[in-house]
């Protein structure tokens, strides 16, 4: 399931931290909506991978040291879900508070419009994607002074963006499917990397074209799940080429 809200600002300036913000608005519509199911994502199983992930779209935007300008007010927030639950609950989460006012930093937000967005259907063997947030290849071992992040550039950013997405398959399909994800392949066509900063840190993401090869519904799945490390808190989206 795909949507996209439209989001009003009352003044052009928002911190650069755009990702923390967003999902700060979603979890507080989640918790207000259905506290349970807010418990069941973010408290029972914190670090299980959730089959969702956002992007935004900001019209003309600049990018300054500690904030963003955007001139004409307006963000748009792009949620896509493998998920059929997860996209009822955002849907009707977000629609409940639709008109009301959300405190951020030196700024409110609105939501404004809620909008369903037509899904491709998936029944090839090979697809091409480009991302709507960048992809985040995220090494990590035990705490945070011992977690990388690497770009698509490279051949081991390569090998821990597929072991990355191993584990995430591994969370949300039966082990029986398991030989299924020996099939898969991914190559990197193009890609650029860039900083993003992530709850006051920069995290070197990647603007890519991949081209995968795979089992039908494990293409569905990234197409609407998103792929990469942190895909639930901003990164990872991609659309069909």
């Amino acid at each position: 399931m795909r949507f996209n809200v439209e989001l009003l600002l009352e003044n052009e300036s928002i911190p650069k931290d755009k990702n923390r913000i967003i999902l700060s608005l979603i979890k507080h519509n989640f918790i207000s909506y259905n506290e349970e199911y807010y418990s069941k994502l973010y408290k029972e199983d914190p670090t299980k991978t959730k089959d969702f992930t956002f992007s935004l779209f900001m019209k003309d935007c600049k990018f300054l040291r500690q904030e963003i300008i955007i001139p004409d007010k307006k963000i748009i927030l792009n949620f896509s879900t493998y998920n059929m639950e997860d996209g009822i609950m955002f849907y009707n989460s977000f629609l409940s508070t639709k008109g009301k006012k959300y405190n951020i930093k030196n700024n409110v937000m609105t939501i404004e419009k809620i909008n369903f967005i037509k899904e491709s259907y998936i029944y090839d063997h090979e697809i091409i994607l480009k991302t709507l947030s960048p992809i985040v290849v995220r090494e990590h071992k035990g705490d945070n002074s011992k977690t990388w992040y690497h770009s698509l550039s490279d051949e081991k950013g390569k090998e821990i963006f597929i072991k990355n997405f191993g584990h995430q398959f591994n969370d949300t399909f039966e082990s029986n499917r398991l030989l299924d994800l020996e099939e898969l392949k991914i190559d990197v066509l193009k890609n650029k990397e860039v900083k993003v900063k992530h709850y006051g840190i920069e995290v070197l993401g990647n603007v890519a074209i991949l081209k995968i090869k795979g089992k039908p519904y494990i293409l569905d799945y990234i197409y609407k799940a998103g792929i990469g490390s942190q895909k639930s808190t901003g990164f990872g989206m991609v659309e069909l080429m």
